[in-house]
């Protein structure tokens, strides 16, 4: 009678198995890196960067779609988790927060009481440097948008309308520039040290969310606080900027904002053009800050423009629109606005902070209305009755 048990072929098979499942878990181990955050809003398996491996990740930020492989999001499971709070009645306007205080990541719904909803993301993007900023930088998508490359309509800023999603503003250009010689340097918002984030007020009609960071520049150091003030119904939010001089001297600095946002559709600034009060602009050039106190991108296609106003104690030194970011033609050159990066900028130029010492910077930024008469983008009412 032969042997039973563990001998023989089946034991070598079993043996066999388990040989290549442990081969297959220390290849795994060995290439794939672990990038999880802890907020689980799903599982993704990507490319890494320079097709050297692979990395398994919790969150999928806008930017990352290209390297996708395979990947389940758990959207549905945490919608289930959250429910509770009562739906807003047909009409109503109300706002809806998903953030993350520790991660300064989030995203505020604000359904406008007119069938309208305005979404935007922050701190759900890859910026300029390769970072992931953390706090209120305007930008990114959430997992399920982030992961489909055809359909990035709602992602940074987007209203819902006719059942469909526009696209209103993009991931944010922004950095602080180190002004200590030779050479100025870009320091982008995925640099900075995220010191952490807070939800000051939550309630269905009023949203307000504080970030707080510091920036490092050869000069010395600067702490930036940062306010996002949403109120339902009003299709814009205020973005307040505080920036402090920690030392060790004073420190030199720049800064600049502004987006190349692809009004209408992701990925496409065919027919943007700029607009100031009162007028179109369709080449590149300055804007005067004084004169005009906001200003925007306009899809002549759809007619929808999103708008940026500057209020605040630190006015920018420069306004301008351009076909690239940071750079641009005055107006008197007569460069058409005709590329794919049809940006809008802001300048605070060669500003110094004393330790201690503050400056603020106060934005609004949103969807603008248009004027019936003319069909030039206006400031929305309750941003023109302030």
């Amino acid at each position: 009678m032969k042997a039973t048990g563990l001998g023989g072929w089946k034991a070598r098979a079993l043996l066999g198995v388990a040989f290549v499942l442990l081969a297959a878990v220390g290849l795994l181990a060995a290439t794939v890196r672990i990038k999880v955050e802890g907020r689980w809003l799903g599982l993704y398996l990507l490319e890494a960067r320079g097709g050297r491996g692979l990395e398994l990740q919790d969150d999928l930020y806008l930017g990352d779609g290209s390297r996708l492989l395979m990947g389940a999001s758990f959207s549905r499971l945490r919608g289930w988790l959250r429910a509770g709070a009562p739906a807003p009645a047909p009409g109503e306007a109300a706002l809806e927060l998903d953030w993350d205080e520790r991660a300064g990541r989030g995203v505020v719904r604000n359904r406008l009481g007119d069938g309208r909803e305005l979404v935007t993301l922050f701190g759900r993007y890859e910026d300029s440097d390769g970072g992931h900023p953390r706090g209120l930088f305007v930008g990114g998508a959430v997992p399920e948008v982030a992961g489909d490359l055809a359909h990035q309509d709602e992602s940074g800023m987007a209203l819902r309308e006719d059942g469909h999603w526009v696209h209103i503003w993009c991931s944010v250009n922004e950095a602080a520039v180190d002004m200590i010689e030779p050479q100025p340097v870009l320091v982008y918002p995925g640099s900075f040290q995220y010191l952490g984030s807070r939800v000051l007020v939550q309630d269905p009609r009023r949203v307000v969310l504080e970030s707080s960071h510091e920036i490092t520049l050869r000069g010395g150091k600067l702490r930036m606080d940062r306010f996002a003030y949403f109120t339902a119904g009003e299709p814009f939010f205020r973005l307040g900027i505080r920036l402090t001089g920690l030392g060790p001297g004073p420190v030199a600095y720049s800064y600049v904002y502004g987006d190349e946002p692809w009004v209408g559709r992701f990925g496409s600034a065919a027919g943007n053009y700029g607009w100031i009060p009162g007028a179109y602009r369709t080449v590149e050039g300055r804007v005067d800050p004084v004169a005009n106190r906001w200003a925007g991108i306009v899809d002549m296609k759809t007619g929808r423009a999103n708008f940026v106003e500057w209020l605040g104690g630190d006015q920018p030194d420069d306004v301008y629109f351009s076909n690239h970011p940071g750079t641009f033609a005055e107006e008197s050159q007569r460069v058409p606005l005709a590329s794919n990066e049809i940006f809008i900028g802001l300048q605070w130029l060669e500003r110094t902070l004393a330790p201690g010492q503050q400056r603020s910077m106060l934005l609004v930024l949103g969807v603008a209305d248009s004027d019936p008469d003319t069909g030039v983008p206006r400031l929305p009412p309750a941003a023109a009755r302030r």
